[in-house]
């Protein structure tokens, strides 16, 4: 990649399973590893949401960027503050994952 070259983007999508929070964590750090200094961002919503409250923050680098769909927090019953500290959230996952996609970002869903 040249100089001028945009930073690679990588876009996670997590909604199927609570248990996959914990793959896109171990996935966001294979592909760190693999593309240094791509900027990689998870993005949480659907049936997945109800684990992000038991996700061990710990497990979460600081340089990772977590997003949780407001809207299905909302219809979840899950505030902001009974997630881990550092996850976000957008106001919609679809919005977010669209609006990633057309500036560029690479797109995986987990």
């Amino acid at each position: 990649m040249s100089d001028n070259a945009a930073p690679i983007r990588i876009i996670l999508h997590v909604s199927e399973r609570a248990t996959d929070l914990t793959r896109a964590v171990d996935t966001a750090a294979l592909l760190q590893a693999s593309y240094p200094g791509a900027a990689i961002r998870v993005i949480v919503n659907g049936p997945a949401l109800a684990g992000l409250p038991d996700l061990p923050a710990e497990i979460v680098p600081s340089d990772l960027e977590v997003a949780a769909c407001a809207l299905g927090l909302e219809r979840n019953g899950i505030t902001l503050a009974d997630l881990p500290r550092g996850i976000g959230s957008v106001p919609s996952a679809p919005v977010a994952l669209v609006a990633e996609q057309l500036a560029g970002a690479v797109y995986l869903r987990l």
